[in-house]
């Protein structure tokens, strides 16, 4: 960039002074050169460019000013006041954008730091499941939003959590870290997952205000494997891999998100689903499923879930991430975060072999079914 700096000023005073050689007498282009140092934004970042082409300039205006001088004083003079002016103004706009991109940086480094400690790494294999997780931040600048997730291993089995908390910056950053803290702590010590819901709506609830909400989804699957428990806080619906098609996992009685369910009516309560090997499950943001591209068309999560069926868990997640990145051309309006859960491969599906008193509660159970039909 210094380089094309000093290409580019050497040009424009070329042809400036090849075409005040060309004009006729009493003619000028000396007003012109005060606009020549204007090239150090070329490097902005380096104030000292500003000062080099703000020379050059001013090694140019000399000869020619002592050649219009008995001719234009005036012009001569407010030409040199030009560039002097033109100089200082880019130097100080050099040394802001310089200190601009300095604060950048820093915001960056804290904002990576920030995201390392709310966002922990989630082990790849975890009881009965393994996790694939991937974090998309809106900006270069902010690294951490208001997106959450951790998946923790309980004395309950795995539980874990995908959240977005309300709001953009530090405020939702604050509310994340919030919930985290508390989630990690109640999935150890609630028995239910309905008590870990009901103590984070409280929690929440306590800090007060309306707005202060995060929507979430909650999952518990047992060390055992075979079901999954989902508690739907206003979030968006998981996605259930199964049998080579793809469906939302839609709560019959979903509750207000973490913060609000004070103002409904009660009536939520979990959903339980069947998550055997071979089945896969994929929590997301809001971010995800409402990104949209040029023309606001919004991401074809579902579309794009089962045109990468036939991945692995990792490959399945990688894909996802670069089409999402190519809907939305390279840039994300709003954090988005995958989390997938793999139940592990079909091969792991061992028929259970059932004990004498459970066939005949089966046999018993069956009557009664034939009875209430006829």
């Amino acid at each position: 960039m210094p380089i094309a700096m000093l290409v580019a000023t050497a040009f424009v005073l070329s042809a400036l002074v090849l075409l005040d050689g060309v004009l006729p007498p009493g003619q000028t282009v000396m007003a012109l050169l005060a606009a020549v140092p204007a090239t150090a934004m070329l490097d902005p970042v380096r104030p000292c460019r500003a000062l080099a082409a703000g020379w050059l300039t001013s090694a140019v205006a000399i000869p020619l000013g002592a050649l219009h001088w008995s001719g234009q004083p005036v012009v001569v003079v407010t030409s040199a006041i030009g560039i002097v002016y033109t100089t200082m103004m880019m130097w100080l706009a050099c040394r802001r954008q310089r200190d601009s991109d300095t604060a950048q940086a820093d915001l960056r480094a804290v904002a990576g730091t920030m995201q390392r400690a709310l966002l922990r790494p989630v082990p790849l294999e975890l009881g009965p499941v393994s996790v694939q997780v991937r974090y998309l931040a809106a900006t270069a600048q902010a690294q951490v939003g208001g997106d959450l997730y951790d998946v923790l291993s309980t004395p309950y089995g795995v539980r874990l959590i995908m959240g977005d908390a309300r709001g953009k910056g530090l405020v939702a950053v604050e509310k994340a870290a919030d919930v985290l803290g508390a989630f990690r702590e109640l999935a150890h010590h609630e028995r239910s997952l309905s008590g870990v819901a009901l103590r984070l709506d409280a929690f929440l609830a306590a800090r007060g205000g309306d707005e202060d909400f995060v929507t979430a989804l909650l999952v518990e699957i047992p060390a055992s494997g075979g079901r999954a428990e989902l508690i739907s806080c206003g979030h968006p619906p998981a996605l259930l891999l199964a049998g080579g098609s793809v469906s939302y996992v839609e709560a019959l009685c979903p509750a207000p998100p973490l913060g609000l369910m004070g103002m409904g009516d009660g009536g939520w309560a979990p959903v339980t689903i069947t998550f055997r090997p071979g089945e896969r499950l994929l929590l997301y943001t809001d971010g995800v499923s409402e990104a949209r591209d040029a023309a606001g068309r919004f991401f074809p999560l579902t579309e794009r879930v089962s045109g990468s069926y036939g991945h692995d868990a990792r490959g399945l997640v990688d894909a996802l991430e670069t089409q999402l990145k190519a809907h939305a051309g390279g840039r994300l309006d709003d954090d988005a975060a995958m989390l997938l859960l793999d139940a592990g491969p079909t091969d792991q599906l061992v028929p259970r072999q059932t004990t004498a008193g459970e066939n005949a509660d089966l046999a018993l159970s069956a009557l009664d079914r034939h009875a209430k039909g006829r």
